[in-house]
């Protein structure tokens, strides 16, 4: 399989994605998927200028992404991708996209978020779509650098 790793982070491309985790991964290419950035020539030059040279990036929106992921899933390209929230996530997979184990790895703070783990706040809907990723049979994996141990964080958010 081509993509090696399948991430929600809300700052989408920065140091732990091209450093952190580019750096074990070796990806060759990363896909942003993005309504937001994507609507946005700027914001899309801006989020590609953070990639390191050796490094391809493409940003597609969510209605494009499922053919996207699914063509970086039979290449033979070592690839990442990215995503902003759960939701996003969420439709993409429930839509067809073959991804089995996402890494959740950065949803920041921000209004009426709470904290679970230091790098993980959530809202209702954030809980929700967590959840219904599992319940799809995505495997998550909660960990902001690849060298820390997943944390079960749906447990967290039961109690």
């Amino acid at each position: 399989m081509s993509i090696i790793l399948a991430r929600i982070d809300d700052r989408l491309i920065h140091g732990q994605v091209t450093e952190g985790w580019g750096k074990v991964i070796a990806p060759k290419s990363i896909l942003v998927v993005s309504d937001t950035v994507s609507l946005s020539d700027w914001e899309c030059e801006l989020c590609l200028a953070a990639l390191p040279s050796y490094i391809g990036g493409k940003i597609v929106k969510l209605d494009e992404a499922v053919e996207a992921i699914n063509k970086l899933d039979s290449d033979q390209v070592p690839s990442y991708v990215l995503f902003e929230s759960p939701k996003d996530a969420f439709e993409v997979i429930k839509n067809g996209a073959h991804i089995s184990e996402l890494n959740v790895g950065g949803m920041h703070s921000s209004k009426d978020k709470r904290e679970v783990l230091d790098y993980i706040y959530v809202d209702d809907d954030d809980t929700f779509y967590l959840q219904a990723l599992r319940d799809l049979g995505v495997k998550l994996d909660f960990r902001d650098l690849p060298g820390h141990n997943d944390v079960d964080v749906l447990t967290l958010l039961n109690k």
